[in-house]
């Protein structure tokens, strides 16, 4: 009995909180929606199929994620719903840091599945987002990736049953997994001893469907499943489709002429020297060099650079060989690559004078520095053991990694917005924390899959941290940026034998993303460069997860410049530029905060009370 008025008082409680947050126009977008959900879960007899629901609502708000679920979940379903969150918004065209997301979760087992909720999440966002309805008898599984496509799961019969037995009349799976092979096991006890047997078993989900009186189909994308759903196409606005403008080309031609001159300059004067290096060096000139003719001139840059790093190192562990005081030599070196990174730095620190309007280049500038930092920072932790050789090679790199932003700074145009050192905080700290919760996600998905993946250093966000400490804003967004595209295409990729209809799902969505930033007046530099760079890999992870990063930075800097106050200044030439003191930006306080913190504080003290009274 009491357990039942406790009950009550929460949901009471929990739904006066959402009045409260929806209750003003300016603050509220609707009341939510309710969609079924289905998942797998382990019983004593093997693994059966759960039907679930979720609640979802979404309020204006600053990009916070909410899950409340009952039981606790695993950490993948929290992941499931902090993408669902973040497609959700790119499918629609708007800002998810301008939204927050509720998801409310009753589940009957702590041992969850969560990944295969992830499109169902996503269509009851849209659905909330839009004020629309959830049809009667339709059901889903199936994981959302960050491209907007539906991901493979497992478990699909089990998931189908459970669904059946809930007057499901429409189930849908993921493209390409009408027939699926599943473990049967059954438990035998022969007098006092109990053996399990297991046996592998191919369905025709269609068949199977048939028998239980529900339509199984395939869903590709998201756009597919909201259409089943809720009747609604989301219609992709018709769009200028040319990546490689003549406005992107003649900024980059010069400096791909500058970088491939220096390049050559550079071997003709290390001719002399016998290295691997320098053979190595000439070979990325020669590939770049055809790159150049094709016009892929950011492609084209990034080898010569490469070829000048090789070029570099060589040269000096050359010279190193010659001296005698060769520690003297090092500490030289040292200088030598400090005296540039500070150069580098100050010339960064003359284009910011007057404030940033061209958040791309100033972003990649901030990056590369932070870059050739923390490989000083290497250097310096190495100990006396190390071999000379290997500190001329780091050395080396962060010495041209520091060029490289004078490079990018080069290259810097008006906006026509000038956007103020508070949004650019709040918004590195925000993908900072999205890049470390996807990483978790991703680390919690490797695990659940059994599978042997090397992922190296991929969701690491230690150098982030350290740009947001030195106040390096942008560069710390679009290094969180390229976490998150990273990581999520580690997530797509599980279980994908053939990439390649992913590939060009990745490339038209980012090919969508740099046009509309167009369309509202941005030239995306960087993101267009990404795009290049993507189209020239040979490794499907590489070409998906830069596509992904082209997106992703066309869409935040569309974002981001919505915000940005109107300038007719161009950006401060760092040799000839007089200082001008930074525009201070308001604090925007976050809209329904207070609801959110009794919201909070109802769902804690629900909790307590439920285990008190048990």
């Amino acid at each position: 009995m009491k357990q039942t008025i406790i009950n009550k008082i929460f949901m009471i409680s929990l739904f006066g909180i959402l009045a409260i947050c929806t209750a003003s126009p300016s603050n509220a977008l609707e009341k939510g929606v309710m969609i079924p959900l289905v998942a797998d879960k382990t019983t004593a007899t093997g693994e059966a199929g759960s039907y679930l629901s979720a609640q979802v609502v979404v309020t204006n708000g600053t990009g916070h994620v909410f899950v409340d679920t009952n039981p606790y979940s695993q950490v993948d379903l929290q992941g499931s719903a902090r993408i669902a969150a973040m497609v959700a918004s790119d499918v629609l065209g708007v800002d998810e840091n301008s939204y927050d997301f509720y998801y409310i979760i009753t589940i009957d087992s702590p041992i969850i599945g969560g990944p295969s909720a992830g499109g169902a999440l996503t269509v009851a966002t849209i659905a909330a987002m839009k004020n629309w309805q959830i049809k009667p008898g339709v059901a889903m599984t199936g994981m959302i990736d960050p491209d907007e496509t539906i991901g493979p799961v497992g478990g699909i019969p089990f998931k189908l049953q459970a669904a059946a037995e809930k007057n499901t009349t429409l189930f849908m799976v993921p493209q390409g997994q009408l027939i699926v092979n599943t473990t049967n096991t059954t438990v035998v006890r022969r007098g006092p001893f109990i053996t399990t047997q297991t046996k592998i078993e191919t369905v025709d989900l269609r068949q199977l469907g048939k028998k239980l009186g529900v339509d199984v189909k395939e869903v590709g994308t998201i756009q597919d499943a909201v259409l089943e759903f809720t009747g609604h196409n989301i219609q992709t606005p018709s769009i200028n489709k040319t990546v490689y403008t003549p406005s992107y080309l003649n900024l980059l031609e010069p400096l791909a002429t500058k970088l491939r001159d220096e390049s050559k300059n550079m071997s003709k004067n290390a001719s002399s020297i016998q290295s691997d290096l320098i053979k190595n060096a000439l070979d990325l000139q020669n590939q770049a060099d055809g790159l150049f003719k094709d016009q892929k001139y950011y492609a084209a840059t990034s080898l010569y650079f490469q070829s000048m790093v090789d070029i570099l190192n060589a040269q000096w562990d050359y010279q190193y060989n010659q001296e005698n005081n060769k520690d003297q030599y090092l500490t030289n070196l040292v200088n030598t690559v400090e005296g540039q990174i500070q150069d580098s730095e100050d010339t960064l620190a003359k284009a910011k004078l007057n404030g940033i309007n061209d958040i791309e280049i100033i972003g990649a500038a901030e990056s590369r520095i932070a870059e050739a930092n923390n490989t000083m920072d290497t250097v310096k932790t190495l100990d006396e053991s190390s071999q000379a050789s290997d500190i001329i090679a780091l050395l080396a790199f962060a010495n041209e990694r520091a060029k490289t932003s004078q490079w990018w700074l080069s290259l810097a145009g008006p906006s026509g917005k000038k956007i103020s050192e508070d949004v650019l905080k709040e918004r590195s700290g925000w993908y900072l924390g999205q890049a470390q919760s996807i990483s978790t996600y991703m680390q919690a998905l490797i695990s659940e899959s059994g599978a042997n993946i090397n992922i190296g250093n991929i969701g690491d966000t230690t150098l982030v941290q350290k740009e947001i400490d030195r106040g390096y804003y942008s560069g710390a967004l679009f290094d969180s940026l390229r976490t998150i595209s990273m990581t999520s295409t580690v997530i797509e990729l599980l279980g994908i034998e053939d990439p390649s209809v992913r590939i060009n799902q990745s490339r038209s969505v980012a090919q969508d993303a740099i046009n509309e930033a167009r369309s509202e007046g941005i030239e995306p530099t960087l993101a267009v460069s990404t795009f290049e760079f993507a189209g020239t890999s040979t490794n499907p992870f590489d070409e998906i997860s830069q596509y992904s990063y082209a997106k992703m930075i066309a869409k935040a800097t569309e974002s981001i410049y919505s915000q940005g106050a109107v300038s007719n200044q161009t950006p401060t030439n760092p040799a000839t530029s007089p200082p001008a003191p930074s525009p201070t930006a308001s604090v925007k306080k976050t809209p329904g905060f207070e609801s959110i913190i009794s919201l909070i504080v109802i769902l804690m003290t629900f909790g307590i009370l439920r285990k008190k009274w048990k």
